[in-house]
């Protein structure tokens, strides 16, 4: 079943769009950010913030619930460490572009099943 939007837009074309802007707006807004504040000389009044301290561990739980979905669908458990490590390093810029990297190899006939299984091998 394909899914269509307004009678013109594919589910999957909708997604690629989201997924992809979103990656793109957050290299913009690290980019920005980082031009305005230095990431690796924070106060350390801000380390001992409650909110930040949650953040982390909200940000870490996440990468966790990914990985593991990425270490399931992946074929090579070598292309998941990567991705992971990417995820790390990139937060939501490395997570959207995984997504739309899989949107944009589905094929035509292909629904989001394929997107969200394994990989055959």
């Amino acid at each position: 079943m394909v899914l269509k939007i307004g009678g013109k837009m594919k589910i999957k074309v909708l997604l690629k769009l989201l997924f992809g802007s979103m990656a793109l707006f957050m290299i913009y807004l690290a980019t920005v950010t980082s031009m305005k504040s230095n990431m690796f000389s924070l106060s350390p009044q801000v380390l001992h913030e409650p909110w930040f301290q949650t953040t982390l561990v909200d940000f870490y739980f996440l990468v966790t619930i990914i990985s593991v979905w990425v270490i399931y669908k992946e074929k090579s458990i070598w292309t998941a460490i990567l991705w992971i490590v990417v995820f790390i390093c990139l937060g939501s810029i490395g997570v959207n572009s995984y997504i739309f990297i899989q949107l944009m190899g589905l094929k035509e006939d292909e629904g989001l099943e394929k997107l969200l299984l394994k990989k055959s091998s």
